[in-house]
């Protein structure tokens, strides 16, 4: 004997499979645009082109759902969604930083949460372009680690360069973490005398973090502190 199904059996189990595909495709647009913001960061462009990606994602897949159904409609979106997160990915060689930020005032703060690492005299790393018209700027840097205050006295060169600027080991007070809200002392000034801080949109602003130690083949121009 064999049983057939009925029409009503037969479209049902059509619709649990066409919701199984739906489901599957909005899994992926969501797990695909965390991807995206976890390759590209976070800043302004990075949203929009999430933004973007889901508005072209979602059109190519009502148009492939209408014409070949929702199987064929996952298929599209996983397909675009691998290659808009590919698209994302840095290019080999490319510059660790994407954008610029020019400091000219003393009141203009530079805020970050930085982990401790594990050494004696970690320094601060700070990716910058002095810009001055005399021997050296009329600026210094200065710093404000968990309240502590600090200042450096830089070597500065008209050109790009990662400063180093030491810590003392008993401004962390032990914690695994500090707060540092980094700026400006003397006179700058924003035609003659400022500084540009190199930013990524990746790492969400100023390429600024706290080193055990140089890395190995990096130009590193060490500040005194005073």
């Amino acid at each position: 004997m064999v049983a057939v199904a009925s029409p009503s059996v037969a479209t049902a189990a059509a619709r649990r499979r066409g919701l199984g595909w739906t489901g599957g495709a909005a899994i992926v647009l969501v797990v695909g645009l965390g991807l995206r913001l976890a390759l590209g960061g976070t800043g302004v462009g990075d949203r929009s082109a999430v933004v973007m990606a889901t508005v072209l994602t979602v059109g190519a897949w009502l148009a492939a759902r209408l014409d070949g159904g929702p199987r064929t409609a996952f298929l599209v979106r996983l397909g675009l969604v691998a290659l808009l997160n590919v698209a994302a990915l840095p290019e080999p060689g490319a510059p660790e930083y994407d954008g610029r930020e020019g400091c000219d005032r003393t009141g203009q703060v530079v805020s970050a949460q930085l982990a401790v690492p594990n050494a004696a005299r970690p320094s601060l790393t700070l990716l910058v372009q002095p810009i001055f018209a005399g021997a050296q700027p009329s600026f210094g840097l200065a710093a404000d680690v968990n309240g502590v205050p600090l200042s450096w006295t830089c070597p500065f060169e008209r050109d790009i360069q990662r400063l180093a600027l030491p810590i003392p080991r008993e401004a962390l007070g032990g914690a695994s973490s500090i707060d540092v809200r980094l700026h400006l002392t003397g006179s700058p000034s924003r035609e003659a005398d400022y500084l540009i801080l190199y930013t990524s949109s990746r790492r969400g602003g100023p390429l600024l973090s706290l080193a055990s130690a140089p890395v190995p083949g990096e130009a590193v121009t060490s500040c005194s502190a005073q």
